[in-house]
C-alpha cells in the first residue's frame, strides 16, 4: 500500500502546478460570433508552428489549442474527465496528458490510456490564412 503522505504529496504537487499553469494562462481577445470564435494566431506565439499548444479562455470556458500540423487546428476541452485536472499537449508523444492520474488522449480526444472515463470534448476548428484559428464552443 502506497505511503498516504507520498500520494498526497503527488497530488498537492501536481495540483500546483496546475494552479500555476493556469494563473499563467494567455489572455488574448477573441471575436466572438454566438458560438463561433476566432483566436488571433498573432498573439499566440505556441502556435506558429506545428506541435505547439496553448491553454486560452475563451467565454469564460478553458480551449486547449494545439497545432497539429502545418495547416490544421485541433481544439479541445483540456479538463479531464477523471478527476478534472487540466491536461497538456505532448508534441513528442502526440498524445494528450493529464499530470495527476496518467490519463493519455490521442489528437481525437479519444481515451488511449486510462483512468479518463470518457474522451474529451472536442471543438470544430480551422486554420484560417496563418492570422485566426476559428473554433465553436460547442461538440462538432
Amino acid at each position: 500500500m502506497p505511503d498516504s503522505k507520498l500520494v498526497r504529496r503527488n497530488f498537492l504537487k501536481s495540483s500546483g502546478l496546475t494552479l500555476a499553469g493556469l494563473l499563467g494562462l494567455p489572455t488574448v481577445m477573441a471575436h466572438a460570433e454566438g458560438t463561433k470564435v476566432a483566436v488571433p494566431l498573432a498573439k499566440l506565439e505556441m502556435l506558429k508552428a506545428a506541435g505547439g499548444s496553448v491553454v486560452i479562455k475563451v467565454k469564460s470556458k478553458l480551449v486547449l489549442l494545439i497545432r497539429n500540423t502545418p495547416t490544421s487546428v485541433k481544439a479541445f476541452n483540456p479538463i479531464c474527465t477523471h478527476m478534472h485536472c487540466v491536461v497538456a499537449y505532448s508534441a513528442g508523444e502526440n498524445k494528450i496528458n493529464c499530470p495527476c492520474h496518467g490519463s493519455q488522449f490521442d489528437l481525437d480526444g479519444h481515451v488511449v490510456h486510462g483512468p479518463a472515463p470518457h474522451p474529451l470534448e472536442t471543438y470544430a476548428a480551422t486554420l484560417e490564412a496563418e492570422t485566426h484559428c476559428r473554433h465553436a464552443l460547442s461538440k462538432p
